[in-house]
């Protein structure tokens, strides 16, 4: 009988030690999984931020280049002399090497707008995941961590 007592005061202990430690067991996932997420949330910032500065030096550079091609297009037009009906003989040449530098450049400007507005593109997708991120975990933290009866 004695050992029945005991058997039964053992899986009493033994239950209430469960009851009492599901929801510690609980807390301690749901703290962790909020940790993951605010880990994850602060890598897509870190990105989001380094695409934004990446962005910004190649929009400086592209700006630079921009000015240098109207530079170069404005040499190229000055040899047009309206009274001749055109590049005077004498200048013709060099003429010819600036306008071919001049189009070589117009493509390697058309790359690099293009390059520009594909980095963009990818700037405001990381930004904007960040966001819904944020959201989402947000959402998360007042489902899951409201205190009891009240509203999120």
């Amino acid at each position: 009988m004695r050992n029945l007592i005991l058997l039964l005061l053992a899986g009493l202990l033994v239950v209430s030690a469960a009851l009492a430690g599901a929801p510690i067991l609980e807390r301690h996932r749901r703290v962790s999984e909020m940790q993951a997420l605010w880990a994850t949330l602060d890598q897509a910032r870190r990105s989001a931020d380094s695409c934004k500065i990446t962005l910004a030096w190649e929009e400086e550079d592209f700006m630079r280049f921009d000015r240098g091609l109207d530079s170069l297009r404005r040499v190229v037009e000055s040899f047009d002399d309206p009274e001749l009906g055109g590049v005077p003989q004498p200048d013709y040449e060099e003429y010819l090497e600036r306008f071919d530098r001049y189009n070589d450049l117009v493509r390697e400007w058309q790359g690099q707008a293009d390059t520009l507005q594909a980095r963009e593109a990818r700037c405001r997708a990381l930004v904007e995941a960040h966001n819904l991120l944020a959201d989402s975990i947000q959402t998360i933290r007042e489902e899951r961590w409201a205190p009891e009866g009240s509203e999120p």
